[in-house]
């Protein structure tokens, strides 16, 4: 499980990067359309926003899997063994919990604005851009399972160490 992890993790960089460089594109475009006559993108401030909640929720998921959320070091660094996995499941537990609720009130935001459209790309549904909630709640949920299963191997390791 864990090389399914790491590989959906790389494809969620990967496509954070790519909505990274559609929104400087958008963002680039706008600005030349400000001092350059005759261009004008009328969708490149919308699509820019709606790439950047991409990039975001995507990005927040990956620093899951990283461990890049905010933890209290002062109280992590400081304890070993059984506390730290205790401290360690409770916060599995409130991330994956977080990750439910973005699942699920993700999905009643994507069925809610599934007949709207952008204002400046009709063709396009807002619900692609809620879609971006439980699409990242998912994989908040799985990169904080993996990550708690790490960490009880861990603490397993470390107790065979004590015991020795």
């Amino acid at each position: 499980m864990s090389r399914i992890v790491s590989w959906i993790e790389g494809l969620y960089l990967r496509i954070a990067a790519l909505f990274f460089l559609i929104f400087f594109v958008c963002v680039a475009l706008q600005v030349a359309s400000r001092y350059i006559p005759g261009i004008e993108v009328l969708w490149a401030s919308e699509l820019a926003t709606y790439a950047f909640i991409w990039m975001v929720f995507i990005g927040t998921a990956v620093m899951v899997r990283q461990k890049g959320h905010f933890t209290v070091g002062l109280l992590i660094d400081n304890i070993k063994g059984l506390p730290l996995i205790m401290v360690q499941s409770f916060i599995h537990i409130l991330i994956i919990g977080f990750g439910v609720v973005m699942i699920i009130d993700g999905y009643s935001l994507t069925i809610q604005f599934w007949n709207w459209t952008l204002n400046n790309l009709p063709q396009i549904r807002q619900a692609y851009t809620w879609m971006a909630i439980p699409a990242a709640g998912i994989s908040v949920v799985i990169f904080s399972l993996q990550n708690w299963l790490d960490d009880i191997k861990a603490y397993r390791d470390y107790r065979k160490g004590e015991v020795r």
